[in-house]
């Protein structure tokens, strides 16, 4: 008789573990990072007519985790950068909810973006660094867009 409730709570043990382990598991396969979360999304900030455009797609990928198009109000156009593991961005962190991003712009200066999500907007904090120093903090929001960037005029290099 022991050693048949000796048998059932060992057995008993093991399915909890078992479950445990499981609901674990299945839980850490759910998590989906911010760029995994948000690839393909377009940003807008601002209207051509008020002479500030920006658009940001977020990518999946942590070597290009970043397409950028700029209005150029003069050319009538939009200026394009990719940012990417060939022009010395690295991504720092790339949670749920939250990614950051360095974007070097020389060997002295750098740039790191931190990017959230709530709802429909997209938070954009940047903090600019010279020699290690923090010189510069800008924060502001883009909102989610359907417009067509295929469509927008690229100016010429």
């Amino acid at each position: 008789m022991k050693s048949n409730i000796l048998r059932f709570k060992g057995f008993a043990v093991l399915i909890i573990i078992a479950i445990i382990f499981s609901a674990f598991h299945l839980k850490e396969k759910e998590e989906k990072t911010f760029l995994e979360t948000y690839k393909g999304t377009i940003w807008k900030y601002g209207e051509p007519q008020d002479g500030m455009t920006i658009y940001a797609q977020i990518n999946q990928s942590a070597s290009d985790p970043l397409e950028i198009w700029l209005y150029n109000v003069i050319d009538d156009c939009y200026f394009y950068e990719s940012y990417s593991a060939s022009e010395a961005t690295e991504v720092l962190e790339n949670k749920k909810n939250k990614v950051q991003i360095k974007i070097k712009e020389s060997s002295k200066e750098h740039g790191i973006f931190t990017l959230t999500i709530n709802g429909n907007a997209l938070s954009v904090e940047l903090d600019s660094f010279k020699d290690g120093k923090l010189i510069k903090e800008e924060q502001f929001t883009l909102k989610r867009s359907n417009d067509n960037i295929a469509n927008l005029t690229v100016c010429e290099k």
